[in-house]
């Protein structure tokens, strides 16, 4: 009897350790970068290896808007991208099945309205019967349009708005004088500032603090959260590098611009950099933000039915990034 028992467990063992484990999802992502400074904790992150140090495989690609990272989304092609509260908003109204997980910046301090250094505008009340050039569709769109020209005392048509989505071609825009002014964002502004081109009339901080969300895709947050998280800890990393190091962390993304066939000094980028705001939670000020922002979409007509924002919030894997769970 005690040779068969034995027999028998030794049977089970064998067939425990034949047995493979179930295997687990390995942790990538695909990632959306803004070419802009808005970018720059990604950058940061990439080129320092603290996704891999992470344990996490990023395939990433550059977007010049955040709401061309949120239509990538829609077609599938990426997990995780940063975009603005406008086209976060219009994305959830279409049912978009994505989530805010964090804040990736503030960035009224980096969005400037501009004119060639020459111009005889100074002010953006001079902007009547002239024209400006923005990205459509955008945050920069709706708060030029909703908050800054009234402002000046300008409504919507005594103005003409010139869809330009790349910032890099409305400096040569300005030259051209295919335009009279610009909402330019940095490195841009910097660069044009630096190079004696352009002025700065005024940024955006009066009107908005232009909020810039992180977000990912449900069924990534579903499908691989572990992912998302080691996503989100070398981000933090990055954004640490940014607000401890500026220097350095000037000197490096000085290197992702020269990749892109820009030669910019790094005291240009240090200064561009140093105009982002980090505070990566979701408080609840971003929660009564993000609220307003559906009733000024519905107030203009952006959008036709008020999604419901909380559902498209997730506060936990940022908790679980800052080691809070």
């Amino acid at each position: 009897m005690k040779t068969a028992r034995l027999t028998s467990l030794c049977l089970v063992v064998l067939v425990l350790t034949a047995t493979p484990a179930s295997p687990q999802a390995p942790l990538k992502i695909r990632l959306g970068v803004h070419t802009s400074t808005l970018g720059a904790a990604d950058v940061m992150a990439i080129r320092q290896g603290y996704f891999k140090q992470e344990g996490l495989e990023v395939d990433w690609r550059r977007f010049v808007l955040g709401k061309d990272g949120r239509d990538a989304m829609i077609a599938g092609a990426i997990d995780i991208n940063a975009t603005a509260p406008t086209p976060f908003v219009i994305g959830l109204e279409k049912g978009l099945a994505f989530s805010a997980i964090a804040v990736n910046s503030y960035f009224c301090g980096t969005n400037h309205i501009v004119v060639l250094k020459s111009s005889d505008i100074n002010t953006v009340g001079q902007l009547k019967g002239k024209k400006i050039g923005l990205p459509k569709g955008t945050i920069t769109e709706h708060i030029f349009n909703t908050r800054v020209a009234p402002s000046y005392g300008l409504k919507k048509g005594e103005y003409e708005v010139a869809n330009i989505p790349d910032a890099k071609d409305r400096m040569p825009s300005l030259v051209a004088k295919a335009i009279d002014m610009a909402v330019l964002n940095d490195p841009f502004v910097s660069i044009g500032e630096n190079e004696g081109m352009i002025r700065s009339l005024d940024n955006f901080c009066k009107y908005d603090m232009l909020p810039f969300m992180v977000t990912a895709t449900n069924k990534i947050i579903k499908e691989n959260p572990e992912a998302v998280v080691a996503y989100l800890r070398g981000w933090l990393r990055g954004i640490k590098l940014l607000k401890e190091q500026p220097e350095r962390a000037a000197a490096i993304y000085a290197e992702e611009q020269k990749e892109m066939g820009r030669e910019v000094p790094v005291a240009v980028l240090d200064k561009a950099l140093r105009r982002m705001r980090w505070e990566p939670e979701i408080t609840a000020e971003m929660d009564r933000y993000l609220v307003d922002e559906v009733k000024e979409l519905l107030a203009t007509s952006t959008i036709k039915s008020a999604p419901d924002v909380s559902k498209g919030i997730n506060k936990e894997l940022l908790a679980k990034a800052l080691g809070r769970k």
